[in-house]
């Protein structure tokens, strides 16, 4: 018995010895793990199967590879932007270098002069150009742009205008859906691997946005700047995937 187990022990070992460098190399704590999130999505495939494919195993890799993209990859925290006093919500990242973003977010807006606070959901698309690497872990992107839709919960809101205004009045417009734009800057932190416990990397941003109630309002009234129909937003995203 006592032969058995030093033998197994022996098998163990370099088993044991290979599988850890395979990790290593994987997620390794080397400075190409930072550069891998601000350059691409895609890491070296070390399990590279030999042989022929059937089209079963085709079949079921597509299978598990478009539900795996349903799960969320971010939670991102926003303050302000037409959205609320605050929102919450779930994102997906996606492209050859993560330049998408789709953000899916709840916000609540307190009650200030009005009877009660307010609900609203906001649908956020965002596009990132590049990233720069600052080093140690550290990276900028200078420019972000996109456009979101959000809406706000009440019977208050209308979709379409009401008859109590001039015919046309609101043309195209409503006080249910508000569609923004946007753009601003953010800087990134990415986590060591050895100090992750439920995050990848924790990004701070601030952007500025308008809406289109808002421009249509500096087109029609000429006491309405630019300036005035701007507003800042800041807000934290964090990488779980």
């Amino acid at each position: 018995m006592k032969s058995l187990i030093f033998s197994a022990l022996l098998l163990f070992i370099p088993l044991y010895t290979f599988a850890g460098g395979v990790i290593d190399e994987i997620d390794s704590l080397s400075l190409n793990d930072s550069l891998a999130y601000f350059t691409s999505s895609s890491q070296p495939n070390i399990y590279k199967e030999k042989g022929h494919e059937s089209a079963y195993d085709r079949r079921v890799h597509y299978f598990r590879k478009y539900w795996a993209a349903l799960i969320p990859t971010q939670v991102v925290v926003q303050n302000a932007g037409n959205m609320g006093l605050f929102s919450i919500g779930l994102g997906w990242d996606y492209g050859k270098h993560r330049q998408w973003e789709t953000h899916v977010l709840w916000g609540y807006i307190p009650k200030y002069d009005s009877t009660r606070g307010k609900l609203t959901m906001t649908l956020k698309e965002n596009y990132i150009p590049w990233s720069i690497y600052l080093g140690k872990g550290w990276g900028f992107e200078p420019f972000e742009t996109g456009l979101y839709i959000n809406t706000v919960y009440g019977h208050e809101f209308w979709r379409s205008q009401p008859q109590r205004y001039p015919d046309k009045y609101y043309n195209a417009l409503s006080t249910k859906f508000r569609v923004n734009v946007f753009f601003g800057q953010r800087v990134t932190k990415v986590i060591p691997n050895n100090h992750r416990m439920f995050v990848k990397s924790i990004t701070a941003f601030y952007e500025i946005s308008t809406c289109d109630l808002y421009i249509r309002s500096m087109f029609t009234d000429n006491d309405v700047k630019l300036k005035d129909i701007l507003g800042l937003s800041l807000g934290l995203k964090f990488q779980l995937l």
